[in-house]
């Protein structure tokens, strides 16, 4: 029998199953991508391109915090920076011939009766001033790499992330380019190994080494002042003294809800517990708690009120100013007043028709420009306004114009004498119960007041002018806000503008004009809409635009100066608990006090 062995039966061959990983190598097995591939200048692992790039050249001075523009972008990236430190005699023999070397070329021009090198005598300078720096051990040198690997969905993405961040750097005279045929030893440089494995070095002194540490912490501590907030970067304590700087004023910019009224009645009390007297023009009578409990007073503004505001009340002269100055400035503040009322601006001939009027209002109280007028008691009022107004050839149309405010629906409210006295340290004006046509003039004559009241006695003030917008509606009230802002630096007046129509404020004609004469600006949380409009005006880096649209309640970037600190407003509990209480629980509770008496 022939024994076919092609015929026989095949043998069983069992291959061997792996156990199923456990453990850490379950972990690793289930984290790790389904592979990996690296090209010429780019890699691909599982879904997610990348490319590696490195920083060849520098320019001869670096700025502190370059890095700090990659570092606030959005996109996902990996960064490494690799420091070596060098002997300083090993590096004082290399200047040593260095200098020789330039020595050289510096005869050898001018033996060929060449003109001098600009070039070579600056090189020959800083080596000399390096080699006495590290003699005298202020300087050091160390051998530095950079490397970047940048991540994207696709690879249309990368290419656009790549160019983005190359044209960031050479904005800064940073030369950098993606690297070549070592993407796999890049790509592990920039992992959390602590291995530097392309070893593109660039040697940097101390002093410019130091300008790499990418995270940029603006510290915000003055030497005196109130605690605003928690610094979100470093954790630590924001304490600011506004007038510590050219000017005191600050403007809160954020979206409804955002947390603006709170951080102003924090700084309320914080202000008041300093010994600094504040005043607040309210709108929706948020603020009558605070007035209540700290003692102050709370001045209801309402056609039907007791409390008056003459508008036509002429300022003390100081002794550095001249009273026919000071007039003249409270003139031009009445015309604005008039033609808020009026809705409009007054043509020529109206407004040297009005013009005249008050001239002869003033002097019918035998007030005149060139006399001192600060024993004053007695002033006009608008009826006296309207009267002269109506005696005048062609002022019967302009008086007509004021007919509801001194003798129609909301006469009482402009046209009495003041009845109001800033006694207390916490003063609060109330608007809530004026019709929202009369806010604008109520702010207006409130701000009035106050401007007169302080120059008086030259000490820290805080106006709190809450929802600013009521009277920036028209530019008569926006141009006075303004004029209020510039003149209360004299009399350390500080202002702070709160407002939530942001885009409204901001095309003002004049809200970028209030925002520049405010050394301080607070920006909350704000809405996708208006965060482009927020970047024109303000500048802001990509990260600063993602946090102000995610940031929680409580929560903005103060900007002071060329300082911008992320904070978070902090709140004792006891502040809280003022805060959050209405007034009629505090009412309720002060009864309840004097009934246990």
């Amino acid at each position: 029998m022939i024994d076919l062995p092609f015929f026989a039966k095949k043998k069983t061959v069992k291959v061997p199953v792996p156990a199923p990983a456990e453990g850490f190598d379950r972990i690793k097995e289930l984290i790790a991508p389904p592979g990996a591939e690296f090209m010429t200048d780019y890699f691909q692992i599982g879904d997610i391109f990348g490319r590696s790039l490195l920083v060849l050249d520098y320019p001869a001075f670096l700025f502190a915090g370059w890095l700090e523009s990659i570092i606030n972008l959005t996109e996902v990236f990996n960064i490494s920076i690799y420091f070596t430190p060098l002997e300083t005699a090993g590096v004082l023999k290399q200047l040593e011939k260095q200098l020789a070397k330039i020595q050289a070329q510096v005869y050898e021009r001018q033996e060929a009766g060449k003109v001098r090198s600009p070039e070579l005598e600056t090189a020959y300078k800083n080596v000399e001033s390096l080699r006495d720096l590290l003699v005298q051990a202020q300087e050091k040198m160390f051998q530095v790499g950079l490397y970047l690997t940048i991540f994207a969905p696709d690879k249309k993405e990368l290419e656009l992330r790549t160019q983005r961040i190359l044209k960031i750097l050479e904005s800064s005279l940073i030369t950098a380019k993606p690297i070549m045929f070592q993407q796999k030893n890049a790509f592990l440089t920039t992992m959390p190994l602590g291995t530097d494995e392309i070893k593109t070095i660039y040697h940097l002194n101390s002093s410019s080494a130091a300008s790499f540490f990418p995270f940029i912490s603006s510290e915000l501590v003055d030497d005196s002042g109130i605690f605003f907030g928690v610094n979100l970067q470093n954790a630590g304590l924001v304490i600011l003294d506004r007038w510590k700087y050219e000017n005191p004023h600050l403007v809160t910019i954020a979206r409804s809800g955002a947390g603006k009224s709170y951080t102003a009645k924090l700084e309320i009390m914080r202000n008041l517990m300093m010994g600094t007297d504040v005043l607040v023009l309210d709108p929706e009578n948020e603020y009558q708690s605070i007035a209540e409990l700290y003692n102050g007073s709370f001045i209801s503004l309402s056609l039907r009120s007791e409390n008056h505001l003459n508008p036509f009340d002429l300022p003390p002269v100081l002794p550095n100013e001249e009273p026919l100055d000071v007039y003249k400035e409270h003139i031009s503040d009445l015309i604005n007043f008039c033609q808020l009322i009026i809705g409009e601006k007054l043509s020529a001939e109206d407004l040297s028709l009005l013009d005249q009027a008050l001239n002869q209002t003033y002097a019918s109280f035998n007030i005149l420009p060139d006399r001192d007028f600060s024993e004053v008691k007695t002033f006009p009022t608008l009826n006296d306004l309207e009267r002269i107004l109506n005696s005048l050839e062609g002022g019967q149309k302009l008086a007509a114009l004021f007919y509801p405010y001194t003798q129609g629906n909301f006469s009482g409210f402009l046209n009495k004498p003041t009845t109001v006295e800033l006694n207390r340290r916490l003063v609060i004006f109330g608007l809530k119960d004026l019709p929202e046509v009369l806010r604008p003039l109520g702010m207006f004559v409130a701000l009035n007041y106050i401007l007169n009241r302080v120059r008086r006695e030259r000490k820290k003030r805080l106006v709190v002018i809450d929802e600013s917008w009521w009277i920036m509606k028209q530019p008569f009230g926006a141009e006075f806000l303004l004029n209020v802002i510039k003149r209360g630096r004299k009399y350390n007046l500080a202002v702070t503008n709160i407002t939530q129509d942001v885009e409204d404020f901001l095309n003002s004609p004049y809200g970028r004009p209030i925002i520049t004469n405010s050394a301080i600006v607070f920006l909350m949380k704000q809405a996708p809409a208006i965060i482009d409009l927020c970047d024109q005006v303000f500048v802001l880096s990509e990260g600063e635009k993602q946090f102000l649209l995610q940031a929680e309640r409580g929560e903005g970037l103060l900007i002071v100066g060329t300082r911008r600190v992320p904070i978070y407003i902090l709140a004792s509990y006891a502040e809280d608990q003022i805060i959050r209480t209405r007034p009629e629980q505090l009412i309720a509770l002060k009864k309840a006090k004097e009934s246990l008496l």
